[in-house]
């Protein structure tokens, strides 16, 4: 199942129409269509208001269910989201559907992106694996550097970007609600 028949099942699982999901996400009816349809692909702000709108973690539409093994080795980690420029690649870190999700966030080392998260339905972890990491989280700016963590409370608002001109990658777990 692809990435829009993830979220085509779980809105219909929800009983909601487009229609529905578009009032809770402020996202257009065509725009949340086309995605259902592969025709488009959702940012990851999208992404997660469509997620907190259908009250999944966002691990459950982007993962395989059918995945098994407990170990994902770094040349099996599937790829779950690369932005157009190719600066930003999100990827598994683990390939089974467990109550524990994790993902590995690579910002490239030439890339001054920042995010902006409404908040999860699940509180999140944050470890900085390389470089460096600028996250606003209540008003308040944090730098991490490698080894430093972080814990996010669900549905607190938070922004990231990287902050050095070098190649940030953290990785980020979260327990499926």
């Amino acid at each position: 199942m692809n990435l829009g028949e993830k979220i085509k099942f779980f809105r219909k699982e929800q009983k909601m129409t487009i229609k529905d999901l578009s009032g809770k996400t402020s996202l257009s009816v065509g725009f949340i269509s086309n995605i259902e349809r592969g025709q488009n692909s959702p940012s990851i702000s999208n992404l997660q208001q469509i997620c907190e709108a259908l009250e999944v973690n966002l691990m459950e539409v982007l993962q395989d269910v059918n995945e098994q093994s407990p170990i994902t080795r770094r040349t099996e980690r599937k790829s779950i989201f690369e932005s157009e420029q190719g600066d930003i690649a999100i990827e598994t870190l683990t390939n089974a559907n467990h109550a524990l999700n994790g993902i590995s966030i690579t910002i490239s080392d030439d890339n001054q992106h920042s995010d902006f998260s409404w908040g999860h339905n699940y509180d999140e972890v944050g470890v900085v694996i390389e470089g460096s990491l600028e996250i606003e989280l209540n008003n308040k700016l944090y730098t991490l550097n490698e080894g430093d963590s972080i814990y996010i409370e669900k549905f607190q608002a938070h922004k990231y970007r990287n902050p050095a001109k070098k190649k940030n990658v953290t990785h980020w777990f979260s327990l499926r609600n």
